[in-house]
């Protein structure tokens, strides 16, 4: 199918604005990791707590940064509940990950390539049952292990902590893992205990990016984002915004 370009696009400051300070707290974060992990065929896990912490919008980002860089670089979309990767780049798709974890297409069949120079994207389409399950055992192994001989990045979008275990499952075949934290929008208590689901995974925490600071340093509402109720997270299942 012919991707087509549709106007909900994430912000790519990368493609658009490489002269704003967002852009370049995106370089900082992007030469940062260079010197945590200088080894070829890299592998990264970005992760959150919660939804709408801007997790899809860093990993875009810094796979786009590190693609200019001249890198060949490599998106996958591991959010099947919600997947949002594809609609960075406004594009539009009809099969992904899992119809590859469940052998129904070959990856190279759905691996968009190009999407930008040196990027490609491994998209998902939205499934709500044995996602997990999906990540589990050799099929998911054997498939990184196949994709990072190819590529000198990958990058792992994966779904925040408090929706699913797939970040800790994933973050066994990564190098490291990048947490995204929206400024006042998590309790200390939600991340001990994303950090202990990660330690006990011996994850290898590479640090964390805070999100979401307005330009005054304030917060974006007293901690009212710490009232996420179970609709949402079946809103979340279920693909819906």
């Amino acid at each position: 199918m012919e991707n087509k370009h549709t106007p909900n696009k994430r912000k790519m400051f990368f493609s658009r604005e490489q002269d704003s300070h967002l852009a370049e707290s995106l370089r900082v974060l992007r030469t940062n990791i260079h010197f945590m992990e200088e080894k070829k065929n890299r592998m990264i896990v970005f992760t959150s707590t919660i939804p709408k912490e801007g997790k899809s919008t860093i990993s875009a980002n810094y796979a786009m940064s590190v693609a200019i860089s001249g890198e060949k670089v490599l998106l996958i979309d591991c959010d099947i509940r919600r997947p949002r990767a594809h609609s960075s780049f406004g594009i539009e798709i009809e099969k992904g990950l899992g119809g590859v974890l469940m052998e129904e297409y070959a990856v190279e069949d759905v691996i968009l390539k190009d999407v930008e120079p040196n990027l490609d994207i491994l998209p998902s389409t939205h499934l709500n049952h044995n996602v997990t399950e999906l990540f589990l055992g050799n099929r998911m192994k054997d498939l990184l292990l196949k994709l990072r001989k190819e590529y000198d990045l990958i990058v792992l979008d994966t779904p925040p902590l408090v929706i699913s275990t797939d970040a800790v499952i994933l973050s066994e075949y990564a190098d490291g893992v990048v947490y995204v934290c929206g400024y006042d929008m998590v309790s200390k208590k939600q991340l001990l205990q994303s950090k202990k689901m990660l330690d006990r995974a011996k994850a290898n925490i590479y640090g964390v990016v805070v999100n979401k600071i307005d330009k005054n340093g304030y917060s974006y509402g007293n901690y009212g984002y710490y009232n996420y109720n179970y609709k949402y997270y079946e809103e979340y299942a279920k693909g819906e915004k």
